[in-house]
């Protein structure tokens, strides 16, 4: 009871520490704003060639779902990332590495802080979609239809990205700006890739639901099958995502059907999650001072300076500023450029200086297609240095 107790307080505290930020009032602004593009109908649903559900609770759920697990489920990533780095800087790991918390325990209570930031994310989406749900002129209100995608499919699915950041969090060298950057072009690679197997290597598979985090294939199956039991011309895959075009034809869908594979892969998301907690607490150091700065050798002997006295006085010394050569001194500009490239380019080490030059040499003597590719190699090979410039 007692490891209960203290996970309760742990999360709790990192979670209304959380709350209390500016972040978290633009994170909720953000699901605000996104809870509107699906719920109003400017992210859409559709089944090409002109097909389109009529406007019930259940195509309301399942375009929020689908617009919250493609794009919270990119930026929830960075919302939620940093508390344990803020342990970090604060002391406050190290207070807590003189305690009995185990390493396990305190990745669980970090993700479960996580998992409810993102979890009120759900509830305001939620919210929003039963308010123009009503006040919409939809075909009625069937709340379960509305709140099942949403709690089924799009929670474990902020459960994973909660994990994934709590995961990153632990392992020192995907703790700073290479870790954002590698979930940024991970997070692309890893949904085409599913959105691909799913469509065309397994289309009447329904083993792609285990791979199938997003739950657009779960979605994308059942509204086909209802569009084509109405207009048999109608493709077998979905369109989602911002589109002007009308559409003349419309189908009635009237949820999806939660048949036992759909469940259990939703299950397995969750194992996989706990597992990428436990795999957290394996890499994380508990704090050890040692991995956080280098150790530094100490003075032995004649080389170590001998402490001074309360009676000894400090010299004190006359510090005084140049003065400006004139009155008409003007500001240069190359001279504060050459400063700052000075300070920028500061405590690189060689290896970095030869990819650099490289990078600046190959596109000039390779083709175009070629050269594009090695600029934006070279315009991210840059992130690393640009933001720590704050």
């Amino acid at each position: 009871m007692s490891t209960l107790r203290v996970l309760y307080h742990l999360a709790r505290a990192d979670f209304l520490e959380r709350i209390r930020r500016y972040s978290f009032l633009l994170m909720l602004g953000l699901v605000v704003w996104i809870g509107y593009l699906s719920a109003s109908g400017q992210f859409r649903i559709s089944v090409l060639p002109d097909h389109i559900g009529i406007l019930n609770s259940a195509w309301i759920g399942a375009t929020m779902t689908l617009t919250v697990t493609f794009t919270l489920a990119w930026l929830g990533f960075y919302l939620v990332k940093g508390s344990v780095s803020r342990d970090y800087e604060t002391g406050v790991g190290q207070i807590m590495a003189t305690t009995s918390l185990n390493k396990p325990l305190y990745m669980v209570g970090k993700w479960l802080s996580n998992f409810a930031v993102l979890g009120i994310a759900i509830l305001i989406v939620l919210l929003e979609g039963i308010a123009l749900n009503l006040l919409a002129d939809a075909a009625g209100f069937n709340l379960a239809a509305l709140a099942a995608p949403l709690v089924i499919i799009a929670l474990p699915c902020m459960g994973l990205v909660a994990a994934v950041a709590v995961l990153f969090e632990s392992i020192g060298w995907l703790r700073g700006a290479l870790g954002n950057i590698l979930y940024f072009f991970g997070f692309i690679t890893v949904l085409g890739g599913v959105l691909t197997v799913g469509t065309i290597v397994m289309p009447e598979n329904a083993a792609k639901y285990y791979i199938d985090f997003s739950g657009y294939q779960i979605i994308s199956d059942t509204i086909t099958r209802a569009s084509k039991a109405a207009y048999p011309d109608s493709f077998s895959e979905i369109n989602f995502g911002i589109s002007p075009l009308a559409y003349p034809r419309s189908f009635l869908w009237e949820g999806i059907s939660w048949t036992a594979d759909i469940v259990l892969s939703r299950l397995i998301f969750l194992a996989i999650t706990l597992g990428l907690v436990m795999l957290a607490a394996l890499f994380f150091d508990r704090f050890n001072p040692s991995r956080l700065l280098p150790i530094k050798k100490t003075k032995t002997g004649s080389d170590a300076p001998l402490p001074a006295t309360a009676s000894e006085a400090n010299p004190v010394l006359n510090v005084h500023l140049t003065p400006l050569a004139g009155a008409g001194a003007r500001f240069r500009f190359g001279a504060l450029f050459i400063a700052e490239l000075k300070l920028f380019l500061k405590g690189q080490r060689w290896w970095w200086y030869s990819v650099a030059i490289g990078l600046l040499i190959a596109p000039l003597v390779t083709e175009l297609e070629v050269a594009r590719i090695l600029l934006l190699v070279a315009w991210v090979w840059l992130i690393l240095i640009l933001s720590g410039l704050g």
